[in-house]
């Protein structure tokens, strides 16, 4: 063993020192809280004035602010209230327009035989101020006419128009004076064509035509318009004739009038709706002749229904098919936000409805209008002061300071919390350059020692004495001196290994990225090997090494020891009914992972203890142990929870040093190691009980330590949860069928050590890369040593090449061989079975190189062999196309392994 450095031994007695020292300087404590008393103060007294000016700042500001938003709620509801009677009373009067416009009519002309050629004289005059009565736009007469007397009454309206001293162009299109409708083929450039037999395109059954014939302003567009042709006011001419016509034989005028739905209007974009009120004759009450409309025009509907200061009211009109947002800003100016309901969805709670248009009507297609009101941010902002935000901050102030202090503390926390997650990212570089960086000589150091060792067997079965270069003989005494150096430095090397092994585990562990190979792992069987492994160091080192195996301390006992060599496990009291043999017991977990516990452990045992010390294992199971332990083990798999049978308590006891109560709650920490040069026998990164601690917590277990302290000697409990095992549930198997299957015949015995053999000694062409020259040629070394053929690249980019050429290669020759194949028969795959790929290289790494391969059609095995062996780094390396990586230093078992597993 290569003892530890003297500046370890002084570093980690500093370690130890310091607190010591660092306890004397401290202030005075609080006897039960154990913090400095004039931090406590401090934080009693920061704490208390934040929190009275907190408080009283929260209570003025909540209780002004509630009572400015109690004020606007009620003036916003008194506002909401009066602008919903204000628009139905607005559209109550246009109802009443279309009324009284009907009623004209029907008086001036009382006789249905008058009707289509009709005359009202002062027509413009009278509806003119009945439409500013009404805030109207227009106020129209519709006159229902058969198609046949089109001509005719072209010619009476144009009487009609002239007597009322309309302009001489009213009435008039492109095609000239008459009846008109849309037309969709656009013949005339007004878009307009002379409608003459009431056709339509809508599907409309009514023959007649609807004709707006009169109109209250002098020459509008809209004149002589077809109404029927249209369908969103068709619909509505069918309902209301529908209508009369079911109240035909009535002696008094049925109520048929309606609303028209959402339209535009032809002589105003945005949206609209038509007021339509039937015209029956005074002396025909049960025949419609003719339309009364006002125009509803939803823009003059919302004008004036609030005060002018009011700035914010969203106002949605709606039908069952459509509806659209109007807000009333500041001035009382009405302003259309768009199509659909548009208002604020935190002022839902606030809305305020009505129905525009309640009226009594039989026409089935009179469309309900409401109206919904909503308040604005807007409109509340205007209700909003700084005078609350002033009084919270007139109490804030008074404690400026202790704000000041607030924050300075806060940066100076959040600066170390940065500088945490800073020094834990450079750990975790650190970790990955040490790894690779002394990996890659160690690999040189261990495969030569490997070559070297191989070297002296060889010698060693040669003659027992040869005569060397110079003449001197060499003896094989001396060989197997040599032999024992090369052990030690391996032996050294291993060591230095195995703690970079542990900066890899405590970083996993710190990343929570440790994953569980979990299975059904005989914890006895794994103990007593543990502890076989290190019975020559023990010997070697005069300490006895002892296992023993305890009996149970429960009732339910287990039956016979599955180790002959071991006392079986003695039954105390009642034996119950159903006897669980210690075999059938498991647990569930990684037995790499809990061997490296033990092993751990017992090295540290062995380190602590002096020679002729003592150490002892003893094995005990608990059946009512561990009962708080979770049924899914922290790795994620899950465990069933009536297969739980008890714990296994591991204690391994030793007569060494001991520690100290301070000690031992240090133990576990990460880098921990104590007096090195007057304790330790051998090296360690201070991190092997930190590790295991996390290995054991992810089984669900727990490990402790316990010491009467110094000179008396140390003990570690292990206890792990034990499950009953598959193999007690199986279902029993006939013997002979049993011994059948067990025993293979003759043949099958010499086919299986043949397939065996061959496979050993399958000679293999291997491509080498390595950007190390030594490390290259050492490896082929030794692998040309086991029979293979090797290749060796510095770097990936050299790599690709190489694969490339001899894919190529490979093809060609398989062509001329057999020039009957397809280029798609011809299978793509290089000569080289197997490549051995470093990760960081010049020019093209690993990972890189290992795509590009892959790319290439590669179907062989690519092991990438390095010292990156973070997480990210192995999964990275395997996404590239690697099938395994292997840590450097390199192991030839474990490539005769995946070789052995992937022939």
């Amino acid at each position: 063993m290569i003892p530890r450095r003297r500046s370890s031994s002084f570093q980690s007695q500093r370690q130890l020192q310091q607190p010591k020292n660092a306890k004397t300087q401290t202030a005075k404590r609080h006897p039960h809280w154990n913090i400095p008393r004039t931090v406590l103060l401090r934080t009693v007294l920061i704490f208390s004035l934040l929190t009275a000016a907190g408080v009283c700042a929260a209570l003025a500001y909540i209780a002004l602010h509630n009572a400015e938003h109690i004020t606007a709620k009620y003036t916003y509801e008194s506002i909401a209230l009066s602008a919903t009677l204000n628009a139905k009373a607005i559209v109550e009067r246009k109802f009443q327009a279309a009324e009284a416009t009907a009623t004209l009519a029907s008086w001036t002309n009382p006789n249905k035989d008058d009707w289509p050629l009709i005359f009202i004289n002062g027509y413009m005059n009278i509806t003119s101020k009945i439409a500013r009565l009404s805030q109207s736009s227009s106020q129209t007469i519709m006159i229902i006419l058969d198609p046949s007397r089109a001509q005719e009454f072209e010619t009476h309206i144009a009487q009609v128009y002239a007597r009322e001293g309309r302009p001489n162009t009213t009435g008039y299109s492109d095609f000239g004076f008459g009846i008109w409708k849309p037309d969709p083929e656009m013949e005339f450039e007004d878009g307009r064509a002379h409608d003459t037999t009431g056709e339509n395109s809508w599907g409309g059954k009514d023959n007649r035509m609807t004709v707006l014939s009169l109109h209250n302003l002098p020459n509008p567009e809209s004149l002589l318009y077809s109404v029927y042709s249209e369908k969103d006011r068709g619909i509505h001419i069918d309902s209301m004739n529908a209508c009369a016509r079911a109240h035909n034989d009535s002696f008094t005028s049925p109520a048929c009038a309606l609303f028209t739905d959402m339209l535009e209007l032809k002589i105003r974009p945005g949206p609209a709706a038509l007021i339509m009120q039937p015209i029956f004759p005074a002396n025909a009450l049960a025949e419609l002749v003719g339309f009364a409309t006002t125009s509803l025009h939803w823009e003059e509907a919302l004008n004036n229904i609030v005060p002018d200061y009011v700035n914010g009211l969203t106002c949605v009109i709606s039908t069952e098919s459509a509806s659209f947002t109007y807000e009333i800003r500041s001035g009382g100016s009405v302003e259309l936000l768009g199509d659909g309901d548009l208002h604020d969805v935190r002022f839902n709670d606030y809305g305020n409805s009505v129905v525009l248009n309640e009226i009594q009507t039989e026409a089935d297609t009179n469309a309900v209008y409401v109206l919904t009101v909503y308040p604005t941010a807007a409109m509340f902002q205007t209700f909003s002061t700084k005078f609350p935000l002033v009084i919270a901050l007139s109490f804030l102030g008074v404690i400026f300071l202790c704000t000041i202090l607030f924050f300075l503390y806060d940066y100076l926390m959040r600066y170390e919390a940065a500088q945490r997650k800073l020094i834990l990212e450079t750990k975790r570089r650190f970790v990955r350059f040490i790894s690779h960086e002394i990996r890659t000589p160690l690999n040189t150091v261990c495969i030569g020692l490997e070559l070297l060792e191989r070297e002296l067997r060889r010698e060693t079965s040669k003659l027992s004495v040869e005569m060397d270069e110079t003449g001197f003989p060499l003896a094989v005494e001396d060989i197997d001196f040599w032999h024992t150096v090369t052990m030690d430095v391996k032996e050294n090397a291993a060591i230095a290994v195995s703690i970079l092994n542990d900066m890899l585990n405590y970083d996993k562990l710190e990343t929570k990225t440790l994953e569980l190979e979990t299975e059904e792992v005989n914890p006895w069987l794994l103990i007593d090997e543990t502890i076989h492994q290190f019975h020559l160091q023990a010997v070697d080192r005069d300490v006895e090494l002892k296992l023993t195996f305890e009996e149970s301390k429960n009732c339910n006992s287990v039956g016979t020891s599955m180790l002959g060599s071991l006392p079986s496990t003695q039954p105390c009291g009642e034996v119950p009914t159903t006897d669980i043999e210690i075999s059938n017991l498991v647990v569930i977990g990684d037995e790499v992972r809990l061997s490296q516990v033990f092993r751990n452990v017992i090295s540290n045992a062995l380190k602590f203890t002096p020679t002729g010390g003592k150490i002892n294992v003893s094995v005990m199971h608990v059946m009512d142990g561990l009962r708080e332990s979770n049924d899914t083990l922290l790795s994620g798999k899950p465990v069933s929870k009536d297969s739980r049978y008890g714990s296994l308590i591991v204690r391994i006891s030793d007569s060494g040093v001991g520690l100290t109560k301070d000690q031992l709650d240090k133990l576990f920490g990460e880098g921990v190691q104590f007096d090195a040069n007057k304790l330790q026998h051998g090296g360690g990164s201070g991190l092997g009980l930190n590790i295991a601690k996390g290995i054991v917590e992810l089984h669900n277990g727990t490990i402790e330590a316990q010491s009467e302290g110094l000179g008396q000697g140390t003990t570690f409990i292990i206890e792990l949860p034990l499950y009953i095992g598959s193999a007690y549930n199986a279902d029993e198997v006939n013997s002979d069928e049993v011994s059948h299957s067990q025993t293979p015949t003759e043949a099958e015995s010499c086919n299986a050590v043949e397939n065996k053999e061959s496979r050993k000694k399958k000679r293999r062409r291997i491509l080498v890369v390595e950007d190390s020259l030594s490390s290259r040629k050492m490896l082929i070394r030794l692998l040309e040593r086991e029979g293979h053929l090797c290749m060796g690249a510095s770097n990936g980019r050299d790599a690709v090449e190489m694969v490339e050429h001899e894919m190529k290669q490979s093809r060609l020759d398989l062509t001329l061989k057999q020039p009957g194949l397809s280029h798609c028969d011809v299978p793509r795959h290089a000569n080289f079975d197997t490549i051995l790929m470093d990760y960081e290289m010049p020019f093209m790494i690993g990972p890189d190189a290992a795509r590009a391969i892959r790319d290439l059609g590669y179907g062989g095995s690519i092991l990438g062999v390095t010292g990156n062996l973070l997480i990210e780094d192995v999964d990275h390396f395997k996404s590239c196309g690697a099938d395994e990586v292997l840590a450097k230093p390199i192991s030839m078992a474990k490539l005769r392994e995946y070789w052995e597993m992937n022939p």
